[in-house]
């Protein structure tokens, strides 16, 4: 059996996988992808909001994607939360010199086959159809036995790159752990035209009771409209044409959502009952762990896209400068590991804790009383939610805000 050679392999040709084999393929390393699926043009995740995060957007300019934040692709959007204690709102316009000033709402239909068209022009080997069946380590590298339509290869490279999802074959090959957080909310979302978009195409985000409701205008005059429910609540909508039915009953309830009159669906209704979030180390011996492979959270928190382009530029800027064996690839898992650790893991904690339902509603209203109230805390909300502040951040000025509060209650 012949034996091809490459520098990098990746194992994982969605988003995230994509976005790393690019990056080491522009520090002049040959890369290779391999994607067990077979892949066509019309090939991308169907379980997405698409919402690109402020903190990611400006990550597609150096993949070659920039053109993505063009009209023609994507929407740019603020997103706009209705909370218990009042409305949070992204202020001012679109500056598009200054990406991270706003989010994009990027259909993966768009997105992905985009990002590996990106990773083709950039000179990586997209190896779709090619699935990983075991590796092996030794000291000038690694060595994968995989296998495709035309049966068994293998492939040599002095870096492995696990990006293959949040049921990562690689997590148990190299005895990645996985630790499951429960989620105790259903999703569901279709996509619709005759949903007249809010002004200047904002998110709306509509906390009601403990559910999200979430409305997001895509490119076309379309609509995707995303609930995350208690389970209990989906539970009770049965057959197709009920549940749609419920389903644009619900959002037209809500005031602060646009109508449902002229609603037209333009897909059936999908979604899932049961997604925990899944937390593994984002190092396992010389192998990194980027994307879902890594950290794979509660949909609602919509960082989906922008911790896979987040995690994949950090390997990349990890290794700028170093070579790829000895110290060097020591050295490069190493920041990685602490980059990841302090950049992207602390979201964790507060991702996982909205997933549980069972919250004292009195508590949840004083907060968002406390944000509402403070222009200073709500633009650090906004920030947090975008991913542009760490949690810790945030905490230190709600705290803060929550004691001028109470002085001032005290003084009056």
């Amino acid at each position: 059996m012949s034996t091809q050679r490459y520098d990098v392999a990746v194992v994982g040709g969605s988003l995230a996988g994509c976005a790393t084999a690019i990056r080491f393929s522009q520090m002049g390393y040959r890369v290779a992808v391999f994607e067990k699926k077979p892949v066509t043009e019309d090939s991308y995740k169907k379980l997405c909001t698409h919402f690109v995060q402020p903190h990611a957007v400006p990550l597609l300019d150096g993949l070659g994607l920039a053109h993505l934040r063009e009209p023609a692709w994507s929407v740019a959007t603020k997103a706009v939360f209705v909370t218990p204690g009042g409305v949070v709102e992204t202020p001012g316009g679109y500056d598009p010199g200054q990406p991270d000033s706003y989010a994009l709402n990027l259909e993966r239909r768009v997105l992905d086959p985009a990002v590996r068209e990106a990773a083709r022009k950039q000179g990586v080997h997209y190896l779709e159809g090619t699935g990983v069946e075991g590796l092996e380590e030794d000291e000038s590298g690694w060595t994968l036995d995989t296998r495709d339509a035309d049966g068994p290869r293998r492939y040599r490279a002095r870096l492995v790159v696990a990006a293959d999802g949040r049921r990562s074959r690689l997590a148990g090959l190299l005895g990645n752990p996985t630790e499951s957080r429960p989620n105790e909310r259903a999703v569901l979302f279709g996509y619709f035209t005759g949903i007249e978009a809010p002004e200047g195409n904002r998110s709306v985000f509509v906390m009601n009771d403990r559910d999200l409701a979430c409305t997001y205008p895509l490119v076309g005059g379309r609509t995707e409209l995303v609930l995350f429910a208690e389970k209990s609540r989906i539970d009770t909508w049965r057959g197709t044409e009920e549940r749609l039915e419920r389903f644009l009953e619900y959002f037209d309830g809500l005031a602060a959502a646009p109508s449902m009159a002229g609603a037209v669906p333009q897909s059936p209704l999908l979604g899932y009952t049961d997604y925990p979030s899944r937390i593994r180390r984002p190092v396992v011996g010389s192998v990194p762990f980027v994307g879902d492979a890594a950290l794979s959270l509660d949909a609602m928190s919509g960082v989906g896209c922008g911790f896979a382009l987040q995690s994949a530029d950090l390997l990349a800027r990890s290794f700028t400068g170093r070579p790829l064996d000895g110290a060097g690839l020591h050295a490069g898992l190493a920041d990685y590991r602490e980059r990841f650790e302090s950049t992207i893991l602390p979201h964790a904690d507060g991702i996982c804790g909205d997933s549980l339902v069972g919250k004292d509603e009195a508590t949840r209203q004083r907060m968002f009383t406390t944000i509402c109230g403070s222009r200073e805390l709500s633009q650090k909300y906004l920030a947090l939610t975008g991913r542009m502040v760490q949690p810790a951040e945030f905490q230190q000025a709600f705290m803060r805000g929550l004691m001028s509060q109470r002085v001032g209650a005290a003084r009056t």
